[in-house]
């Protein structure tokens, strides 16, 4: 059975190019350097209250604030989680940097 692209679909695969080029810019930069550069944190939106969770991959779920497209107080699952600071205070998903806050139940001194 042929797959059919519609231009729709065309867009979507160019977004997802883009997406995994920058993603894999940033972990050749975190294998390197072994941390995000602060230009990579300055404006990164921040998950508070944050944990990991669960899609097909593991991921990130929290209460978003800074997103340029999550704008609710809702907690969110953020897109599939690619690194995770040891030290809980920055990860990267396959679209972008995030600054973590603390995690429910904890205070980060």
């Amino acid at each position: 059975m042929p797959i059919i692209i519609r231009a729709a679909d065309v867009s979507d695969l160019a977004d997802m190019s883009d997406q995994a080029r920058r993603l894999g810019d940033a972990l050749a930069r975190l294998a390197k350097e072994g941390r995000p550069t602060p230009a990579d944190l300055i404006d990164a939106p921040i998950i508070d209250m944050w944990r990991p969770a669960r899609r097909m991959a593991p991921a990130l779920m929290g209460q978003v604030s800074g997103h340029p497209l999550l704008h609710s107080n809702k907690p969110k699952i953020a897109s599939e989680l690619s690194e995770l600071d040891s030290d809980g205070h920055w990860a990267r998903t396959w679209s972008r940097f995030y600054r973590l806050a603390a995690p429910p139940n904890s205070r980060r001194q």
